[in-house]
């Protein structure tokens, strides 16, 4: 299975740290924050991870020493702990938002995908975030999804995402958790029974910034909406997956363990305490 860690963003509420020093290089535990993630990917057996830059994305491309390949993309084999992982970098020279930066990583050669005709899931991770999910267990809820086919009352999933307990910064949450597993938008959701239902027993809960996705939603968004079909397009994520939470066809993970959205100074601080405690 293969990865992409979302690490173009500007950094602006760690500043003044980031005004020389991209966030994913911001160092935690004596490492930068994007070679935990690194790390918790090799121990999954995630062999090629596409990583999106923009902002100071020379100091990101140097720091990995990566090198065009025969492909003309930026790649580095980066050494984990006990193997290689091959690393591709997507830059974006005008930020593109998450949806527009996935559509450029898929549209790299046998990068994220083998081929423009392979739907196999990928794991999408935050950059700026920190959480100890099981990684195995999102792999296998993705490519369960993937390989199953649809029951008859239950359209095929094209996104999972992890979902945390509502932090005191975001007490409202985002989407709603229902019992069965199904993640809705219930500020758009439809007023039947079922729905009522879901509201009254499900669990309205933060995304983690962790999920895994079908290159099938990114796909079929740019195939839909001539806006997004230019090879620099700008669109966001979120709108597909509340239009796919409106036909269910997304999943979800209540993770109860360790989760830092590591978006200010004194987050980035908790974080170090928390590594550095895990390694002592």
């Amino acid at each position: 299975m293969r990865a992409m860690i979302l690490a173009a963003g500007f950094g602006t509420r760690m500043r003044p740290l980031t005004d020389h020093t991209p966030k994913p290089l911001l160092e935690v535990a004596g490492l930068p924050l994007l070679e935990h993630h690194l790390l918790r990917l090799e121990a999954i057996d995630v062999d090629r991870v596409v990583i999106n830059v923009g902002h100071l994305a020379d100091r990101i491309v140097s720091h990995f020493a990566a090198k065009p390949n025969a492909r003309g993309q930026l790649e580095a084999c980066w050494q984990g702990r006990k193997r290689f992982l091959t690393l591709i970098f997507s830059r974006e020279e005008t930020p593109l938002e998450t949806g527009g930066g996935i559509a450029r990583a898929l549209s790299l050669p046998e990068a994220l995908t083998q081929d423009a005709g392979d739907d196999t899931p990928f794991l999408l991770i935050n950059g700026d975030v920190w959480c100890d999910v099981d990684l195995t267990l999102l792999t296998i809820q993705a490519l369960a999804s993937h390989s199953l086919a649809p029951l008859a009352d239950q359209p095929q999933a094209l996104a999972g995402l992890v979902l945390v307990d509502n932090p005191p910064h975001h007490p409202e949450g985002d989407f709603l958790l229902t019992p069965t597993g199904i993640v809705k938008d219930d500020a758009r959701a439809e007023s039947d029974e079922q729905d009522e239902k879901d509201v009254q027993t499900g669990s309205r809960l933060t995304f983690s910034g962790v999920s895994w996705l079908s290159p099938r939603l990114i796909r079929r968004a740019i195939a839909e909406t001539p806006a997004y079909q230019g090879p620099d397009s700008v669109f966001k994520l979120a709108p597909l997956l509340r239009e796919a939470m409106q036909h269910g066809e997304v999943r979800g993970l209540h993770h109860r363990g360790a989760w830092i959205d590591v978006g200010t100074p004194q987050r980035l601080a908790e974080l170090d305490e928390l590594l550095s405690h895990d390694k002592a």
